[in-house]
């Protein structure tokens, strides 16, 4: 990982708080799909030296795929994956962090840590040095929740850290 983790979350908390604080974004109390843009028109600048895509479901020239256990049921699941928004370099193995993000009255979050799961065991078929799940309240201009995984698990530590970053 070429960034350390409190630097990726400062820069992610920086999008964040920026999305949040937006009174356009507030009002219109907008679906998930375009909240989700709205955070990642906010990522890229902050993160110059890499690639930063929204709904980005290829890999070289297939369809991005994982297969991966179910945490939760011991089940292996083979399905294809469209990541909300990953950092990364296309055409390489540097993948640095992949974000899955729901509205706060979303409650289905098993796919997300599936996937969260999948795309960061280091030795699964993506890699990602970081994963980020973030239930987002845009009315109230809050983070209801996030959760950070490592290695294909969820890891405390690094979950209360960013957790210090955000408005709760």
């Amino acid at each position: 990982m070429a960034l350390a983790a409190t630097e990726i979350f400062d820069r992610l908390a920086s999008a964040v708080i920026d999305l949040l604080r937006t009174d356009e974004v507030r009002y219109a109390n907008a679906g998930e799909r375009q909240v989700v843009s709205e955070l990642f028109v906010r990522m890229r600048p902050l993160f110059p030296e890499w690639t930063v895509s929204n709904e980005y479901d290829r890999r070289e020239q297939e369809q991005k795929r994982l297969r991966h256990r179910i945490p939760e049921t011991g089940v292996d699941r083979d399905a294809p994956i469209t990541p909300d928004i990953i950092v990364h370099r296309i055409g390489k193995r540097e993948n640095l962090l992949v974000i899955e993000a729901k509205r706060h009255i979303n409650k289905d979050r098993e796919g997300d840590v599936w996937k969260l799961s999948g795309m960061t065991t280091l030795a699964g078929q993506y890699g990602y040095a970081l994963g980020v799940h973030l239930i987002l309240n845009v009315p109230a201009g809050t983070v209801d929740a996030c959760d950070v995984y490592v290695d294909g698990a969820f890891e405390p530590a690094l979950t209360a850290q960013l957790a210090g970053k955000l408005p709760r």
